[in-house]
């Protein structure tokens, strides 16, 4: 599958930009997690293995707004834990749009179906969900 050509033309100019200015080194992605929190309790998954202390801490959407700033990337993903359990990933990802930046959010899709219509302010060329799911659960969601 590839990219989309908006998508083509926003990093291809991103890494021209650095070129130009001669940077050697710059982020392309930032790997965002507001929280380490999941709904599942996958075998080898190290995260259920933290204290509750860590698990139970979220990033604000302003701290996770500052880090996106402060990073400068062009893209950015959202891995987890489960970032749909985050009761503000809407606003988080409308938030991260807003700044002209790409975002995936990585997830396994249990909560997808009550989560969709929080994203769908969001421009839909600047976002794509990727679900870690069953088949059975996926192709629900395909179009």
């Amino acid at each position: 599958m590839g990219l989309p050509f908006l998508k083509e033309m926003r990093i291809g100019a991103y890494l021209l930009k650095q070129k130009l200015l001669g940077r050697e080194r710059y982020p392309l992605v930032l790997m965002l997690e507001p929280l380490f929190r999941c709904n599942l309790a996958c075998f080898g998954c190290g995260k259920i293995d933290y204290p509750d202390a860590i698990l139970n801490r979220r990033l604000s959407v302003k701290e996770c707004l500052d880090a996106v700033d402060e990073c400068g990337a062009p893209m950015v993903a959202i891995p987890g834990g489960e970032p749909l359990i985050h009761k503000e990933i809407g606003e988080i990802v409308k938030g991260i749009v807003a700044r002209k930046k790409f975002v995936s959010l990585c997830t396994n899709a249990l909560l997808l179906e009550k989560k969709l219509p929080t994203f769908a302010e969001a421009d839909s060329r600047s976002r794509a969900i990727f679900a870690c799911a069953p088949i059975a659960t996926r192709s629900k969601f395909r179009r």
